[in-house]
């Protein structure tokens, strides 16, 4: 990769000189860490990313700005295994973060302390399945403290941080449709109109290569990044996490393993013994619940339905829709 690339990538999102060269830097040590050879990180495995990771982990070089620009590094020059691959530990921090502070928020501190304290997070830049132990630690003592409807409401968070303002447009559109199931049925539309341009750009869309087999599962499944009305719900199904290789997979293990979006669990699918309890996708219906609140201007409950923790083929949701939108139908 051209030094160059990072460098003018950085100056465009306004850092400064010194941050500049430092991101370069970090791109040049990784790409001449083999004495007298460079070795391309556009030809970067995913395999040789996690070694030199750990040797920079046992060097206490891994700090979170140097594990970002190795991110912006794939992404730049094209690597997008590596960057999807990144896409599963980049952001694994801050979901612990944000789950411990909504079970502070809904259980109280002293609550939330008596599950958190003692569980030791995953070193900065660990590959995914190092995630699968904390979960399982987690869930552990959340089954110990907590009750069934507790431990939904806690595991139901903006593990993401997701801002309000991240669904404003989704929210506007609702306000000037019609009706409910109108803008349900627009905005899958929109959905699929953005993966046929993304599979067409060759763009990767958030963690996933998009293709044309992809544009066709999610334009002929409504429930998937739109929602079908049944009565006072709306029911949503994810989107599989690697789609491309979900429908081209025959194994039901595996399958429920590309369907997986989950930094903190997904791995536990391939592991013989191992299990983490589907009642850890209420985290997922957090996610869901964040884009339905925004859009509705009120709190609403989402209720999990099938989750691939589970033994399910997919993870679906059920919205529970506020009486007065629903007369918007009537």
């Amino acid at each position: 990769m051209d030094i160059l690339v990072i460098k003018d990538y950085y100056e465009k999102a306004g850092y400064s000189e010194e941050n500049r060269n430092r991101a370069a830097s970090v791109i040049e040590s990784f790409q001449n860490r083999t004495p007298g050879s460079i070795a391309a990180l556009e030809k970067c495995s995913i395999g040789d990313m996690k070694s030199y990771i750990n040797d920079l982990t046992e060097q206490g070089g891994c700090d979170s700005f140097t594990l970002l620009a190795l991110v912006r590094g794939a992404y730049l020059s094209g690597n997008r295994e590596l960057y999807i691959y990144f896409t599963q530990i980049i952001e694994r921090d801050s979901i612990i973060a944000n789950l411990r502070t909504h079970m502070e928020t809904v259980l109280g501190e002293k609550k939330a302390g008596e599950i958190f304290d003692g569980l030791t997070v995953p070193p900065r830049g660990a590959p995914p399945e190092e995630a699968v132990q904390w979960t399982q630690k987690l869930i552990g003592k959340m089954d110990e403290t907590l009750n069934g409807e507790e431990c939904r409401t806690a595991l139901t968070a903006n593990a993401h941080g997701i801002p309000p303002e991240a669904f404003a447009k989704e929210a506007a559109y609702f306000r000037d449709s019609p009706d409910l199931e109108s803008y349900l049925t627009e905005a899958h539309k929109r959905s699929v109109a953005t993966l046929q341009e993304h599979a067409e750009t060759g763009q990767v869309w958030f963690e996933q290569i998009i293709t044309g087999p992809v544009v066709d599962y999610v334009s002929s499944h409504r429930e998937v990044l739109g929602g079908v009305l049944e009565g006072s719900q709306i029911y949503w199904t994810k989107i599989p996490y690697d789609t491309v290789a979900w429908l081209n997979e025959k194994d039901s293990d595996k399958k429920r393993y590309y369907a997986c979006h989950c930094p903190m669990a997904r791995e536990v699918l391939l592991l013989d013994g191992e299990t983490i309890p589907g009642k850890w996708c209420n985290c997922t219906a957090g996610f869901v619940q964040q884009r339905f609140n925004a859009i509705f201007g009120e709190t609403v409950k989402v209720d999990l339905l099938e989750s691939v923790l589970a033994g399910d083929d997919r993870c679906r949701f059920a919205i529970n829709v506020p009486e007065r939108f629903l007369s918007r139908n009537a």
